[in-house]
C-alpha cells in the first residue's frame, strides 16, 4: 500500500489523467503484492523461508532476482499502458526502460535501506501459514506468466506497439498475476540470531552506500572540474604519469573498503574458527579434555548473538558433557569389576551347593553336570545317600537367570535338605516346600522340580513332579522318556497336594532342564526331547555320556549364544 500511495502520488505530480493514474496504481499493488508472495513462496531448490532478512547469500540473490522480476512486470505494465492512454508518445520502449531502471534502483535501495533498519528494530509484517496444498499448480502457473511475459516482449518488438495489442497484454498479465497472488504461504522459519553471513553482508551494504555516497558528493563537487582543467593542463609526456596515479587511486578508493571488511570478517568469522581449531591438540581416546584454556578462549565469545555464539556454547556443553561422560564411565567400570567380583563370588557359592563328587558304589552311580547360561543360574541339582538303602535325587529349574534365580534355589535346596531327614515323603516335601515359597514370594518366581528316593534293594524309584520336564529311562537299553503327571510348578498356589508315584528301574534314569532341550541353532530350530533321545539311543556304551552330550548340543547351536542353564542328573544302576 505504501508503493501504490507513493506511485500515486508521482502519477499526480506527473499530470496523468484519472483512467491512467488507476490502472497505474493497479499495477502497483499488483507487482508489490506479487513481491510480497515471491519472497515467501519460494519454489526454487532448497531456499528457506524467513522473514526478510538477508541470512545468507542465497536471500541477497533471490531479493535482486525478485526486484528484477517485478522491474520487468512494472516496465511492460507502464509501457502498455502509455501505448493504450497516450499512443501519441514517442519513445515509448526508452520510457519503458526508464520505469524499469528506476523500479529496480529504488526497490533495491529502500529494501537495503529497511532491511539494515529491521537488524536493529524488527518491524516486518509476519504472514499467516496455511494449512493449503498447492503443490505444482502455482509453479506452472508462474512458468506460463514468465513464458507470456517473453512473447509478449518479443511480439512488441517484431509487430511494434498497437492499442488493442497493448490493452491485451494489460488484461492478460492482469489476471494471471492475481490468479498467483493467491498462492498460499506454507512455511516461515523463524531465526531468533544474527547470522555472521548477514552481519557480514549488511557491513557490505553499509561500506557501498558509503561508497556511493562519496561517489555522488564528489560528482556534485568542484572536484570533477578541477580534474578536468588539470588534464587540460598536462602535457602529452605527463598523460601516462597522470593515468597511473589516477588508477592508484581509483585502486585504493576500493581497497580501503574492502580490507575494512576483510578485517570484519577475520574478528567475526576467522579468528573463531582458529580457536576452536585448538580443540583437536586435547582430544585423547577414552580421557577427559583438561581444556580450561579451551574454556577460556570459547567463553570469549559464549554471548554472541550468532552462529559463533552457538558453536562456542556447543563446545563448552560438549566438553563439559565428555568430560562427565568419561566420570561416569570410569565409576561404571568401578562398579562394574565390584559385580564381577560379587558375581564370582556367588558363583563359587552356588557351585559349593552342588555335590562335590559323585556317588559310586556297588549298586549305583550318581552323577551331575550344570552349566550356567550367567555367571550364576536357576538350575540345580543335587544327590545323596539318605540312608543306607535309599539315595535321593533332584533337579531343578527356576523362573528367571541371574542372582535372584540362584539365590531362590538354594533356598529351595536347602529347605528340601532339611525336610527329608524328618519326612523322606517326595510329595509331602514338596507340599511344605510349595507353602513356603507360596507365603513370600513378592517377586513372584516359580520353580519347576523333580522329587525322587531310590531303593537299591527294590529297585524302585518314588518320586513326586511339579512341572518339570519327563525324565528319560533306559528299558532293554531304549531310552524312552517316562510318562508322568507334570502337575503344577511351585510357588504359584499354595496347599496343592503333590502325588507320589513309582517307577522300577533296570538300567538308567536321566534328569535334565529344558535349557538342553531348548538350546536352539543359527536357523533357530531347538534340540527337542526327540533329538535328545536319538543321541542317548546310539551312544556308544563305555564312553563319558555327559561330555558327549554337551559336545553333541554345541555342535547343534554352531556357536550360537547359550541362553537357558543346562542341566543334567544321571543315576546309572549297576
Amino acid at each position: 500500500m505504501g508503493a501504490v500511495v507513493a506511485n500515486a502520488v508521482c502519477d499526480i505530480i506527473r499530470g496523468y489523467n484519472i483512467p491512467t493514474a488507476f490502472v497505474s496504481e493497479i499495477f502497483s499493488l499488483i507487482i508489490s503484492y506479487l513481491a510480497y508472495k515471491l519472497w515467501y513462496t519460494r519454489d526454487f531448490g532448497s531456499l528457506t523461508v524467513t522473514k526478510p532478512r538477508l541470512t545468507n547469500m542465497s536471500n541477497l540473490i533471490y531479493l535482486i532476482l525478485i526486484s528484477f522480476v517485478c522491474s520487468v512486470f512494472y516496465s511492460l505494465f507502464m509501457l502498455n499502458t502509455m501505448e493504450a492512454f497516450y499512443p501519441e508518445t514517442v519513445d515509448l520502449h526508452l520510457i519503458a526502460l526508464r520505469y524499469f531502471v528506476n523500479f529496480m534502483n529504488f526497490s533495491l535501495l529502500f529494501s537495503m535501506i529497511f532491511l539494515i533498519i529491521a537488524r536493529y528494530k524488527d518491524f516486518s509484517y509476519m504472514p499467516k501459514i496455511s494449512d493449503k496444498s498447492y503443490k505444482l499448480t502455482y509453479r506452472l502457473l508462474f512458468a506460463i506468466i514468465l513464458i507470456t511475459t517473453s512473447v509478449f516482449i518479443i511480439l512488441n518488438h517484431i509487430f511494434g506497439m498497437n492499442t488493442i495489442l497493448s490493452l491485451f497484454e494489460l488484461i492478460v498479465l492482469l489476471l494471471l498475476l492475481l490468479m498467483y497472488n493467491t498462492k498460499p504461504i506454507t512455511e516461515i522459519v523463524k531465526i531468533n540470531y544474527t547470522s555472521i553471513p548477514e552481519k557480514i553482508m549488511i557491513s557490505f551494504i553499509i561500506l557501498s552506500f558509503i561508497i556511493v555516497l562519496v561517489d555522488r558528493l564528489i560528482i556534485y563537487s568542484p572536484l570533477p572540474e578541477m580534474i578536468f582543467d588539470v588534464i587540460s593542463g598536462i602535457s602529452e609526456n605527463q598523460m601516462n604519469l597522470f593515468l597511473l596515479q589516477f588508477l592508484d587511486l581509483t585502486i585504493f578508493a576500493f581497497a580501503v573498503p574492502s580490507m575494512i571488511l576483510l578485517a570484519y570478517i577475520e574478528r567475526k568469522l576467522i579468528k573463531p574458527v582458529i580457536s576452536f581449531s585448538k580443540i583437536d591438540g586435547f582430544i585423547r581416546e577414552n580421557e577427559k579434555i583438561e581444556s580450561e584454556g579451551l574454556l577460556d578462549i570459547y567463553s570469549d565469545y559464549l554471548d554472541n548473538d550468532d552462529e559463533m555464539g552457538i558453536l562456542s556454547r556447543s563446545y563448552t556443553n560438549l566438553i563439559n558433557n565428555n568430560n562427565n561422560y568419561i566420570e561416569n564411565v570410569k565409576s561404571l567400570e568401578s562398579e562394574k569389576e565390584r559385580i564381577n567380583t560379587e558375581l564370582n563370588i556367588a558363583h563359587k557359592i552356588q557351585e559349593s551347593t552342588l555335590p562335590k563328587k559323585s556317588i559310586n558304589n556297588d549298586a549305583l552311580t550318581v552323577e551331575g553336570f550344570c552349566k550356567p547360561a550367567k555367571e550364576v543360574g536357576g538350575d540345580f541339582y543335587d544327590f545323596y545317600e539318605l540312608d543306607e538303602e535309599n539315595t535321593v535325587i533332584i533337579i531343578g529349574d527356576a523362573s528367571g537367570k541371574g542372582v535372584p534365580a540362584a539365590i531362590f534355589t538354594i533356598i529351595i535346596q536347602n529347605s528340601i535338605k532339611l525336610l527329608m531327614k524328618n519326612k523322606p515323603d517326595p510329595a509331602m516335601v514338596l507340599y511344605d516346600v510349595n507353602n513356603q515359597v507360596c507365603e513370600n514370594n513378592p517377586e513372584m518366581m516359580f520353580i519347576t522340580l523333580f522329587l525322587g528316593i531310590y531303593n537299591k534293594n527294590t529297585h524302585k524309584l518314588k518320586y513326586a513332579n511339579a512341572g518339570h520336564n519327563p525324565p528319560l529311562v533306559k528299558y532293554n537299553g531304549v531310552y524312552e522318556l517316562l510318562d508322568v503327571d507334570s502337575e503344577i510348578v511351585m510357588g504359584v498356589m499354595d496347599n496343592y497336594e503333590y502325588k507320589n508315584h513309582e517307577v522300577s528301574l533296570e538300567d538308567e534314569i536321566i534328569l535334565y532342564t529344558d535349557g538342553i532341550t531348548d538350546a536352539n541353532n543359527t536357523e533357530h530350530e531347538i534340540y527337542g526331547e526327540e533329538r535328545l533321545t536319538d543321541f542317548l539311543n546310539n551312544h556308544e556304551s563305555g564312553e563319558n555320556i555327559i561330555i558327549d552330550l554337551i559336545n553333541d548340543i554345541n555342535k547343534f547351536t554352531n556357536g550360537e549364544k547359550q541362553f537357558d542353564d543346562m542341566t543334567l542328573l544321571i543315576l546309572d544302576i549297576k
